[in-house]
């Protein structure tokens, strides 16, 4: 035991001191350590764990998650405190009121005790959060009338969402409610915003710090406009700064103005309302037969049918008739159909479909889409339009739909996709959409029609689609001398008159003009 009057003893007292001031001044620089690294790392407000700093933008600054070893020693956060600079503050869907960066910079102090107490912390605000968003040109003169957001896990904060001006002039915001669904979240705009073909626009999403983000390096194809760039700017102001290499995922809808198409009349040559649909002076009596028809042969002529009619059998005919409901043909079954009007009314499916039938001088308006086909479907003479859309519904309407047959013939028809977007996604696709999903498309003759000018994505979409299951087998598929009315747009739909139009071999795309006579090049 030393002597504590010992100069040993004295010497070891001294030592131990030494020590003491030696670990003081090691927790001291951990300390201020800690400070540095927050600036990569910000604790997170209910655990305590550090939130890992995101995927750098292009300037080297983002919140989505990555991965980065925590820089300070063990226990030092637990005495700091879980967010000592006050900077990580809880989204309300609005980020509250605007202020400039340096009052915001005022904000973020540090506990007190620690270095630089009172002193405003010039990186607070980028700790904060970002504005992240797109530029884009509307592709049509209309409105936008939904933004939407795509969400990833982990993310079940409330959003403010914002439209602005090339300039920087905020013309809309709206609140993206809090969900722990992943995906596209689409809201409506309390009040349509204007917007002009070709001009620069800014979709943005305000994302607090440590949110994760969704971000792609390309440019997805939606219709309605056109992708500029991304943006990215302090959270809750106008994202001034472009990333050519970045596109955040936040989608403005952009609504065409209203088209005005003639409306096709026996005069203008092509199916209307003088020419189809059930005759002028025809007395209708209620029809009191089966709903399902198993009897080959049955003839239904000048009767009013309500509900949904199914045909089993073979060689069923219905003339003069009206429908209010739908018509589904099963594959034992066909029917031939004349001088009547099928109304669809607000039916999710096709008011005519599926298989093994010929339409005559018939009028299809309602349901989601006019004509659904799987495989030996006859249309002529005829007038599609009018379909059902629900609002606020995602639904994807048509006018004619296959989605993979052979053996059909749409031959001097009015053809129209005509229900308005909901701003949710829920729009027509196409007045004629064949898609590849469940067969090949086979032996279609799309010959001599009219397309009316409508919000459609396209007015013809040919079947041919590699990325569809069968899309790149789409074989004879002969689209000749068909007429596409320019619109408002310029183009009969947002993008365009007609694509994915398969070429070579059988396939045709010729003959196909503007009603103003100019030619429609091929797709």
């Amino acid at each position: 035991m030393d002597d504590p009057r010992s100069g040993t003893g004295a010497t070891s007292t001294t030592s131990r001191l030494a020590l003491v001031l030696t670990l003081c001044a090691t927790l001291a620089a951990g300390a201020c350590g800690t400070e540095t690294a927050r600036t990569g790392a910000q604790p997170d407000r209910q655990s305590g764990a550090a939130q890992q700093p995101s995927a750098p933008d292009e300037d080297g600054a983002g919140e989505s998650p990555s991965a980065e070893p925590n820089a300070f020693a063990p226990g030092i956060l637990d005495r700091l405190g879980s967010d000592p600079l006050g900077t990580q503050q809880p989204e309300q869907g609005e980020p509250g009121p605007l202020r400039s960066d340096s009052a915001q910079s005022a904000s973020a102090q540090p506990e007190a005790g620690q270095p630089g107490h009172g002193a405003a912390r010039p990186d607070a605000a980028a700790r904060s959060g970002k504005e992240r968003g797109l530029r884009f040109r509307p592709s049509v003169s209309g409105h936008i009338t939904s933004l939407g957001f795509y969400r990833l896990k982990g993310d079940r904060r409330r959003h403010a969402a914002r439209v602005w001006s090339a300039s920087g002039t905020l013309m809309a915001k709206v609140v993206l409610p809090a969900t722990e669904t992943v995906g596209w979240q689409h809201v409506a705009l309390p009040t349509p915003v204007a917007v002009s073909r070709n001009a620069t626009y800014l979709a943005s999403v305000s994302v607090p710090a440590g949110v994760p983000f969704a971000a792609k390096r390309r440019s997805a194809r939606v219709p309605g406009y056109a992708t500029v760039s991304g943006a990215v700017g302090p959270r809750g102001r106008f994202p001034a700064k472009a990333l050519t290499q970045r596109r955040f995922r936040v989608r403005p809808v952009v609504t065409p103005a209203a088209s005005t198409p003639s409306t096709p009349t026996a005069s203008g040559g092509f199916p209307g309302a003088g020419n189809t649909g059930v005759p002028e002076g025809v007395a209708l009596a209620p029809y009191a037969g089966p709903m399902t028809v198993t009897a080959a042969g049955t003839v239904i002529d000048a009767r009013q049918i309500t509900g949904r009619l199914v045909v089993r059998a073979p060689n069923v005919v219905v003339t003069r008739s009206q429908v209010n409901g739908t018509v589904y043909i099963e594959r034992s079954g066909s029917l031939t159909m004349s001088d009547s009007t099928v109304d669809g009314g607000t039916s999710q499916d096709s008011a005519v479909s599926q298989s093994n039938f010929t339409l005559r001088r018939v009028e299809i308006v309602g349901a989601r889409a006019s004509v659904g086909c799987d495989g030996s479907c006859d249309v002529q003479d005829s007038w599609l339009h009018g379909q059902y859309m629900p609002a606020g519904s995602d639904w994807h309407g048509d006018g004619f739909l296959s989605n993979g047959g052979s053996n059909m013939v749409l031959r001097h028809n009015t053809l129209a996709c005509d229900s308005k977007p909901t701003g949710n996604g829920g729009a027509c696709s196409a007045a004629v959409a064949l898609y590849g999903d469940f067969a090949p498309i086979r032996d279609v003759t799309v010959e001599g029609n009219l397309f009316v000018s409508s919000p459609a994505g396209y007015c013809l979409y040919g079947g041919y689609d590699p990325a569809k299951p069968f899309g790149g087998q789409a074989s004879n598929v002969r689209v000749t001398g068909n007429v596409f009315a320019r619109g408002s747009s310029g183009k009969c739909a947002v993008y365009g008159a007609a694509a994915a139009v398969a070429g070579g071999g059988s396939n045709v795309f010729t003959g196909n003009t503007w009603d103003d006579g100019k030619p429609v090049r091929t797709p």
